[in-house]
């Protein structure tokens, strides 16, 4: 009976360990719509249909680097209309979850993946990521 129960036991931790190192396919979120007073998340590429979604491709010089469980710089300041673009440089998968809640997630990250969202009204936006909640960071619009 002993053995029956670590045995159970060693297959739920394998099972969990397993399903932390998978990486989701990635999708691109549904399209934000902007309104007066509230940022509008977009892609780089075009602007009439915004959308926030993970890219490969550099989009800005206002990048935060994401690695060892926290987002580099921690607090970034950029102008309306500036794109900033976080990249996971770990090898874990990461993501960015922002507190304004108009903001779309970036859905999971894995390594040297990216994600990028143009802030077009000031203001102060705090975020985090989904999978390790203790990481956060700030982007200040001025």
């Amino acid at each position: 009976m002993r053995y029956l129960f670590f045995l159970c036991a060693a297959v739920v931790c394998l099972m969990i360990a397993a399903g932390c190192t998978e990486s989701a396919p990635q999708q691109a979120a549904p399209a934000a719509t902007a309104t007066p007073g509230n940022p509008t998340a977009g892609d780089t590429v075009t602007t009439a249909a915004p959308t926030t979604m993970a890219t490969t491709s550099s989009v800005s010089d206002n990048t935060v680097s994401i690695y060892e469980m926290s987002y580099d710089p921690a607090v970034i300041t950029v102008q309306a209309g500036a794109i900033v673009r976080w990249v996971n440089r770990d090898s874990a998968i990461h993501s960015v979850v922002f507190s304004d809640t108009n903001i779309n997630p970036s859905g999971t990250l894995s390594a040297s993946q990216s994600f990028s969202v143009r802030f077009t009204t000031p203001g102060t936006y705090a975020y985090h990521c989904g999978i390790h909640p203790k990481a956060t960071g700030t982007v200040v619009v001025t």
